[in-house]
């Protein structure tokens, strides 16, 4: 399907919030770049309109004082608007340097904000990607960068036009003091001179506005070839887990020519743009030098005709060069603009995903004894954008401050009924309650704050030790200390340079000390303790150890919990027989719960049928138990 395209009324709309967005993320730039466009217009002003004075008063035999008061004024005035200029813009442009950085702020934020399913759409991290890809890889910054940069040229430029554009008019006006007598000629070249300047102004803006669109339609086909590029050069060739399988699988020549192509097919895009551009120059020049001669002629017929003085064809000259500059300038920078408006709206379409979800005003009682009954009840759930059902007719019911083990076969739906309980989604169908209330009707923020939850794909940031735990800039450090004691840390947090401020990896700070997958596997478990909350849950965050060491974490962990309600995830069986009270999921449905020793005795049941397929590997497991 064709993008539809954006029309005049709404470029305006985008780029008229781009610019509020610009300045209030930077406010003092609001006053700057007002003072700035007056000054940037007032030094070709100051220049010529002194200058025809002066070449006058030569003319003329003015007074030597006069002469030397003019001079001064020239001079004197032209430095100070300069270095005035030089001041403005510096402070202008220093202070909307970093536009894109303070930008990307607010995209970061957003995705950290947005509807968690928002976070598994493919659509909308390459929406993510490609923002970036614009701002950073582009030539010159594609978006709000853009935006920034060439804003003021092309509102400067516009209000030169409009003067300079008087001044032409003036000009054309003066032919019927050169034809006096002959008004029929008088109009004849005003009207010739008013075609000749409106099309050469055509061509100058059709030869642009063709350049600039094939310039974008080359931006648009290299979005996806930096995508690519990110993904093999910055998540492929340079991380650990994939250099050893480089070198395993001697993949180095199979990425070295994908890569290699990559950036043949990037440099062809390249090359085309700047081959675009410079047409675009070279018509921009010999419009320019064909409208400067035509100028000049007939600028030296009315000199020869007495219709102006010899000083106004330095007023009239450089206005009128300055004039096909400007519009040269503004049609280029307003070309670009209009075709850099699609990729403003897309930083603008990013921030103004609706989060779906509805987050609720319900406070969430407050207790002491951590008595909250979850239960499911007749739950359905299929993905966005997929027709299939991972959970169906789901029901089931917590038992408060026990523990809930939670087994079944890869891909059965234990991981997507976390994600239902945490409400990281809500039910397509049925209803989860809390305490007897639908949980959507809690306070979204205080729901999640009842679940801590280790999950299998956990990750650690290269952060301070104690902010990891706490998840906060401020902590309370013996709470810190105490949890990672606990998880089993007590001799890494004793040999750590700067205790709790100590950075985990060395990936920003060579200060930072690695810590191992186990190591790291207890912290994510301080973590979940140190947030104190009534439900616990670990979803198979060790899926990559062998089953005697998953159930030695699982049944330490349990021992740390306490009597807050807790749930275990796993494929294994064998790490949760330490809960009485065991899930058996398939095919999205509950088909089975109750303790190992009923339902090992249910012969034709999958957990039945589950253990003694996985017996084997865990025998001498089963048998330490």
């Amino acid at each position: 399907m064709a993008e539809k395209k954006l029309t005049v009324k709404e470029m305006l709309k985008i780029n008229i919030r781009g610019i509020n967005f610009i300045y209030k993320l930077i406010p003092w730039n609001y006053f700057l770049g007002f003072t700035l466009i007056i000054v940037w217009v007032l030094i070709d002003y100051w220049t010529y309109i002194f200058l025809a004075i002066l070449v006058d008063n030569i003319i003329n035999g003015a007074a030597r004082e006069v002469l030397i008061r003019n001079v001064v004024i020239l001079v004197g005035g032209h430095i100070t608007l300069v270095v005035l200029h030089w001041i403005l813009a510096h402070y202008y442009y220093y202070c909307g340097s970093n536009v894109w950085e303070l930008a990307n702020v607010q995209l970061n934020r957003k995705i950290m904000d947005m509807d968690y399913e928002y976070m598994e759409s493919k659509a909308i991290q390459n929406l993510r990607r490609d923002i970036d890809s614009m701002a950073r890889d582009n030539a010159d910054g594609g978006g709000l960068n853009k935006l920034f940069w060439n804003v003021l040229p092309v509102i400067s430029s516009g209000v030169n036009i409009l003067i300079m554009l008087f001044y032409t008019i003036y000009l054309a006006s003066k032919s019927s003091i050169v034809f006096a007598g002959e008004p029929a000629k008088a109009v004849l070249v005003v009207f010739l001179f008013i075609a000749i300047f409106a099309l050469l102004m055509a061509l100058a803006l059709y030869k642009n506005n063709y350049a600039q669109k094939n310039i974008y339609k080359k931006n648009e086909e290299m979005l996806p070839l930096f995508r690519q590029i990110h993904f093999y050069t910055e998540e492929y060739i340079s991380t650990e887990k994939c250099g050893k399988i480089i070198r395993m699988f001697q993949q180095q020549n199979l990425l070295s020519y994908y890569i290699e192509s990559l950036f043949s097919k990037l440099n062809g895009k390249v090359n085309s743009i700047g081959r675009l551009d410079e047409t675009r120059n070279a018509w921009s020049g010999i419009i320019e030098t064909v409208f400067s001669g035509l100028i000049y002629f007939i600028l030296g017929v009315m000199v020869l005709n007495n219709a102006i003085s010899v000083g106004s064809v330095c007023l009239y000259a450089g206005c009128i060069s300055r004039f096909l500059f400007y519009f040269s300038k503004f049609i280029k920078v307003s070309t670009e603009l209009a075709g850099n408006t699609k990729y403003v709206k897309m930083y603008f379409d990013f921030l103004d995903i609706p989060n779906k979800k509805y987050k609720g005003t319900l406070p969430v009682e407050k207790r002491d004894d951590n008595k909250f009954a979850i239960e499911f009840h007749n739950v359905s759930f299929r993905y966005p954008g997929s027709s299939k059902y991972v959970l169906k007719n789901f029901s089931i019911k917590f038992n408060i401050g026990e523990r809930l083990a939670v087994v079944g076969k890869n891909g059965s739906g234990k991981t997507t009924f976390i994600k239902l309980l945490c409400r990281l989604y809500d039910p397509t169908e049925g209803e989860i309650f809390l305490n007897g209330i639908d949980i959507r009707k809690y306070d979204y923020k205080e729901y999640l704050s009842l679940f801590s939850v280790v999950f299998q794909d956990f990750k650690i940031p290269a952060l301070p030790l104690g902010q990891n735990v706490a998840a906060s800039v401020e902590y309370d450090r013996e709470k810190a200390e105490d949890a990672l004691r606990r998880a089993g840390l007590s001799s890494l947090l004793e040999k750590l340079p700067d205790g709790l401020g100590t950075p985990v990896y060395k990936d920003f700070d060579k200060d930072g000390v690695d810590i191992s997958g186990g190591e790291a596997q207890k912290v994510a478990i301080a973590r979940a303790l140190y947030h104190d909350t009534p439900f616990v849950i670990l979803d198979e965050p060790t899926a990559a150890l062998d089953p005697l060491a998953e159930y030695e974490i699982y049944s330490r962990f349990d021992e740390l919990v306490g009597t807050k309600t807790a749930v275990y995830i796993s494929h294994r069986l064998s790490s949760c027989q330490f809960c009485n009270d065991i899930l058996v999921i398939d095919n999205g449905k509950a088909v089975q719960r109750g303790s190992h020793g009923s339902l090992i005795k249910e012969k034709e049941g999958l957990y039945y049928k589950l253990w003694n397929t996985q017996a084997k590997y865990y025998k001498t497991g089963s048998e330490a138990v």
